[in-house]
């Protein structure tokens, strides 16, 4: 059976800053802790932070890369990995809303669901209408825990005009 491991009802928020290039996580919960992705590779780029202090910052960043936030429950003191593997085109136009924003901060709302999928250490990403976007992976899987929640893609990719 299918288990929803997020509620959109999430306070986290994403906040991008163009230069120089930050990736602000405002909202963040203690239990949860956050971590950057490539979107283009979907590999793991830094290990998670946990949300103890009321925000999460990744300073830094390749403004010629982009980049998908994740977040898990659970996080003991271990270095979970995990990898995305994207199958559809997302439909997040980063490039666009950051070349017109004047190098202010740039907020992203759209969040995508992680499913329990029936593949051990495998969950489906699923967009608001419930339809299949990519798989996460957990790499090194450490018993039941941790487990990824969330994704907020800052990935380029207009296909609305497909």
């Amino acid at each position: 059976m299918e288990q929803n491991k997020f509620l959109n009802e999430s306070p986290e928020q994403v906040v991008v800053i163009p230069y120089p290039r930050t990736i602000r996580i405002t909202g963040v919960q203690p239990e949860k802790a956050y971590g950057l992705f490539d979107s283009e590779t979907g590999t793991q780029v830094s290990d998670f932070k946990k949300g103890t202090d009321g925000q999460v910052e990744f300073q830094g960043l390749d403004p010629s890369k982009h980049y998908d936030v994740g977040a898990i429950d659970g996080m003991g003191d271990d270095k979970p990995k995990f990898r995305i593997n994207w199958t559809n085109p997302m439909r997040d136009d980063t490039d666009t809303i950051l070349n017109n924003s004047g190098n202010m901060p740039v907020a992203y709302p759209r969040t995508y669901t992680i499913k329990d999928s029936s593949s051990n250490n495998v969950f489906d990403i699923v967009d608001n209408k419930g339809d299949k976007l990519g798989e996460v992976e957990k790499l090194a899987p450490i018993g039941d825990k941790p487990e990824i929640c969330f994704i907020r893609s800052l990935k380029v990719k207009d296909d609305t005009k497909k």
